[in-house]
């Protein structure tokens, strides 16, 4: 046996934290060889393979083929090592902004289903609502009105798309958006356009299909069930604000789906909320323009 630290096929997998088979195929492959074979045809690795051997396991790891493994292998150096690394370190990079953005949709959905454990159904209430982003479909209020349910089918699919292919789900709530004089008038059905918060950058999103619900007093009410019967919400919303004659509804409400069918295989468990900002006549600000 040569001079050194030498250790056994099994010791060596064994503080590589692998198996024997491992290190079997990998030295059939050109990969990772043992230092020596002994006069007892034994496999025998030395100490200074331990580091190289964990690296490989890291690169490994972190999804390099075992071709390209083998190839860095065969032709090592510290230039092609340096331009290796330098490749890896961008790969962990954008794994890591992966690993961020899904940690911040798991967060999100973990603040929603919070949030509906605490909730009040069936009531009116006055809550303060920060600036958000909407993400935004097409129009759809001229195809509610003449039924077209194929029509609303396209561009609803259209909006979910345009959040997936662009990286825009945050884990917030989808929802739809009704104009003031419909939801007024008893139409809270005729849905305007559906819509996604995000808290993304939006930055590249045209004006077109990004809207800034802005900040302020939203009169809100809750209710279980199926998300598409707004009637009895949209009636105690009209009733609170015919009560207090001082408050002037915005310019459209914000239906929201904080439980629906991820959530409850239940309809009955479903979980809407419906808000209105609000203006008074102390404070006559514009309300959020009617975006048609």
């Amino acid at each position: 046996m040569e001079g050194g630290l030498n250790f056994q096929t099994g010791e060596f997998a064994k503080l590589c934290g692998v198996n024997k088979r491992t290190l079997h195929y990998y030295d059939e492959q050109g990969i990772f060889s043992p230092d020596h074979v002994g006069e007892n045809h034994y496999r025998y690795y030395s100490a200074r393979q331990l580091y190289p051997f964990i690296m490989i396991r890291l690169l490994r790891q972190m999804g390099l083929e075992l071709s390209e493994i083998q190839d860095y292998m065969r032709h090592r150096s510290p230039e092609r090592l340096s331009r290796l690394l330098a490749e890896q370190e961008d790969w962990l990079d954008a794994e890591i902004q992966k690993l961020q953005y899904m940690k911040e949709i798991v967060h999100n959905q973990r603040q929603m289903l919070a949030l509906a454990k605490d909730i009040c159904c069936d009531t009116v209430r006055i809550e303060s609502w920060a600036e958000a982003n909407l993400i935004c479909s097409g129009s759809v209020r001229q195809m509610m009105l003449k039924e077209d349910h194929a029509g609303i089918e396209r561009a609803l699919m259209a909006h979910m798309r345009y959040i997936m292919e662009h990286g825009l789900n945050s884990g917030l709530v989808f929802g739809a958006m009704v104009r003031r004089a419909d939801f007024l008038e008893g139409d809270g059905h005729l849905l305007s356009r559906f819509f996604t918060v995000t808290t993304r950058s939006v930055a590249t999103v045209p004006p077109d299909v990004l809207f800034v619900r802005p900040a302020g007093r939203y009169l809100v009410t809750y209710f279980r069930g199926d998300y598409m019967k707004t009637g009895a919400a949209y009636d105690r919303l009209r009733d609170y604000l015919q009560s207090h004659p001082a408050l002037h509804a915005g310019a459209y409400s914000y239906e929201e789906s904080i439980l629906e069918d991820l959530s409850t295989a239940d309809p009955r468990g479903y979980l809407t909320r419906v808000g209105i900002r609000l203006q008074d006549d102390s404070k006559r600000e514009e309300c959020e323009p009617l975006w048609i």
